[in-house]
């Protein structure tokens, strides 16, 4: 089976979520019979097409009851639930909340991601908060690059400078953080923590709402598994607008966790 063509089979379900799907589109797009379409799918993603798109559409629902004002029954008939009953049913059993309950704020922010057969060797489970943060001062070594390669490189060197110095161990006595940004086409890197250091570098993370995502690692392989992730499935799954020349990474109690900021 071509992973392409199932990769186009999910973008025409996302597209046609708030209405009805056609099954015979499903097969056009795979070139595959209907019924061993399901078969593979079922096989690469323990899960029915049916689940996939009842989960697909109560995610959907999620953010919109979380986020914005729309009635809960309006979004129930857009997700294509004929009464508010089924809806409440459905959405209780996948999020173990009520609609009326994540209105309120109750429970994690919580998606199911749309399924990209190009990063399905490892499962996540995107579960995130959203807070907004004040501003917060940190005390950094920076380094800048005119390309992100050789920033790459500054920020390995760095690492090796920090851990010979002392830095390293003082910084995770309050949680070390990261920070990833781009500028007037250059690269910056900030490496540092909250507590003041007068011969380091001020740096001020201006006061604003966040998407944070929070792995059990502070493996750097895990952490770009994590973020590739989040790029190619939890951002396109999403209607939050990200801002991409910024991230945020805190390193504390064996975690990362990664700060993403909403415009």
């Amino acid at each position: 089976m071509n992973f392409d063509n199932l990769n186009k089979m999910t973008e025409y379900i996302e597209k046609n979520l708030d209405t009805e799907i056609d099954y015979s589109e499903l097969s056009k797009i795979t070139n595959t019979n209907i019924f061993i379409l399901e078969r593979i799918f079922m096989f690469l993603t323990d899960m029915t097409i049916i689940e996939y798109i009842k989960k697909r559409r109560l995610s959907k629902a999620f953010e919109e009851i979380r986020n914005t004002n729309l009635k809960i029954i309006d979004i129930a008939f857009k997700y294509q639930y004929n009464s508010a009953s089924s809806f409440n049913r459905a959405f209780k059993q996948l999020f173990d909340i009520t609609p009326t309950g994540c209105r309120k704020g109750l429970g994690k922010y919580k998606i199911i991601p749309i399924v990209n057969f190009e990063y399905m060797k490892k499962d996540y489970n995107f579960d995130y908060e959203i807070k907004k943060l004040e501003t917060l001062s940190l005390y950094c070594y920076h380094i800048t690059a005119k390309k992100h390669s050789d920033l790459l490189y500054k920020i390995r060197q760095l690492y090796k400078k920090v851990k010979t110095n002392g830095y390293y161990k003082k910084f995770n006595e309050t949680g070390m953080y990261g920070i990833f940004s781009k500028d007037n086409g250059l690269y910056h890197y900030y490496l540092g923590s909250t507590e003041s250091y007068p011969n380091l570098e001020k740096y001020v993370i201006d006061k604003n709402k966040y998407v944070i995502f929070k792995l059990i690692s502070k493996d750097q392989k895990d952490i770009v598994d994590l973020e590739e992730k989040i790029n190619k499935q939890w951002i396109p799954s999403t209607n939050y607008n990200i801002k991409s020349n910024l991230k945020i990474e805190l390193y504390k109690d064996n975690c990362c966790y990664i700060y993403l900021p909403i415009k």
